[in-house]
């Protein structure tokens, strides 16, 4: 009875959300408070049913697969690598709209805060900030959305790892303790054969948090006054510029981050493995027993979510490498190969190349990642604010967006197999 009255809940909102897609319209006030008055209802109904609600924990799979995330409308569910990283599939609808918090309809959110004068969204805004010390105007949601869509496009990582949307600025995702195959498996797991009536070893699995904590990005955009007074396509094109800056942003701290005041790189995670140069190999080169080696070390359950990243400069080295067949004149393979689309290809797996990943000969110029093995934790909320002050004698503006997000590794160290070895899903060349 209970689920039936969810799912008759959930189909009201569906119904609702798609009449106001189909007449290319926002949810009006009287929706969105409708749509919040069910996503409520569906949440204490939720907390009634027999059996516990799916967990975070039991959608984590840290052993190179993935499984589906069921979202309900409106509620904040991590999303695992197969599902949309859209916005809406990540926050639902339960933002307000320009229209819904006052916006007037002659004019749209960036045009009221450049106008500097008052605006009852704008206002009703402010008031309503959780944390006033943040700065700026609350973004509207569907501008929001469109400025994090914007940004996903080209962020090759988020698309294919967890992402945990924050209510808060802080949140605590359940991982497995990476072990030592030689004594016991992932998260303490051992087991013995035991006899008849027998008495097993204890052991007590372990399971550990990453702690996410939303990193503040401050991103600054310069234009000219002429902007809105001399183009249709003003908010439009203030909207790319701030996806896009977001989205470069993003991503190199997916990649290159500290883990300092921004989120964990996998670059300088504590699980990278960095397989040895060969003996005597010319600097800034790249040989075929470079890939032997790091695929020998990568955690292979994992190896059909991964792929290759490497730095453009790369590209001479990747191409001009071979294999010859045989030793009487047989045909000589390409390692790296481009398929029709234009795509290249590096022992079956995809090859994606960043201005991200090191310069060749660097530590990390040549990667293989399997990012289903890395959090993201982003925060709905974005804000926005500008001055005409700073660049007041050139007569343009200084606009400041304001988004919170952070980012770690799943592993915490890298594996070690019963042989001995050490394997991960993230596996680099040393300097050469």
């Amino acid at each position: 009875m209970l689920k039936k009255q969810i799912q008759d809940l959930a189909a009201s909102i569906v119904r609702i959300q798609n009449k106001a897609t189909t007449e290319s319209r926002n949810l009006s006030k009287k929706e969105s408070g409708l749509i919040a008055q069910m996503e409520g209802s569906i949440q204490e109904l939720t907390k009634s049913l027999p059996l516990p609600a799916e967990t975070m924990a039991r959608n984590f799979d840290i052993t190179g697969g993935s499984t589906a995330t069921r979202r309900k409308p409106g509620q904040y569910i991590p999303v695992g690598p197969e599902g949309s990283k859209s916005y809406q599939n990540l926050f639902g609808n339960s933002g307000q709209t320009w229209r819904s918090m006052g916006g007037p309809e002659e004019t749209d959110f960036f045009s009221a805060v450049a106008s500097g004068r008052h605006c009852p969204g704008l206002d009703a805004r402010s008031m309503t900030e959780s944390s006033p010390s943040g700065g700026g105007f609350i973004i509207p949601s569907e501008t929001s959305s469109q400025i994090h869509d914007i940004g996903l496009e080209e962020d090759f990582i988020m698309g294919k790892a967890w992402v945990v949307p924050m209510k808060s600025g802080e949140i605590k995702v359940p991982a497995t303790q990476i072990g030592d195959h030689s004594s016991s498996l992932m998260g303490g797991f051992t087991a013995s054969w035991t006899a008849e009536e027998g008495t097993s070893t204890d052991n007590n699995p372990k399971v550990r948090e990453i702690e996410l904590k939303a990193k503040k990005l401050v991103g600054l955009i310069k234009y000219s006054s002429e902007l809105y007074s001399d183009s249709q396509g003003g908010q439009d094109a203030i909207t790319a510029l701030c996806g896009k800056g977001v989205g470069w942003y993003r991503l190199k701290a997916w990649l290159t981050g500290s883990g300092s005041g921004e989120p964990q790189g996998v670059q300088n995670a504590a699980c990278l493995v960095s397989v040895d140069k060969e003996i005597g190999q010319d600097a800034d080169t790249i040989v075929y027993e470079n890939i032997l080696k790091i695929m020998s070390q990568f955690y292979m359950p994992g190896f059909t979510n991964s792929v290759w990243v490497a730095n453009p400069s790369s590209i001479p080295q990747l191409m001009g490498m071979s294999l010859a067949v045989g030793t009487g004149g047989g045909p000589i393979i390409p390692a790296m190969i481009p398929d029709a689309a234009g795509n290249f290809q590096l022992m079956t797996r995809p090859v994606i190349f960043s201005e991200f990943a090191p310069t060749l000969g660097d530590a990390g110029d040549l990667m293989l990642c399997d990012f289903s093995q890395y959090v993201i934790g982003l925060t709905e909320e974005m804000r926005y604010d500008q001055s005409i002050h700073a660049a007041f004698t050139s007569d343009q503006i200084y606009s400041r967006i304001i988004t919170r997000v952070d980012g770690a590794p799943l592993w915490d160290k890298a594996l070690t197999l019963a042989s001995g070895q050490e394997v991960s899903p993230f596996v680099g060349i040393e300097a050469r």
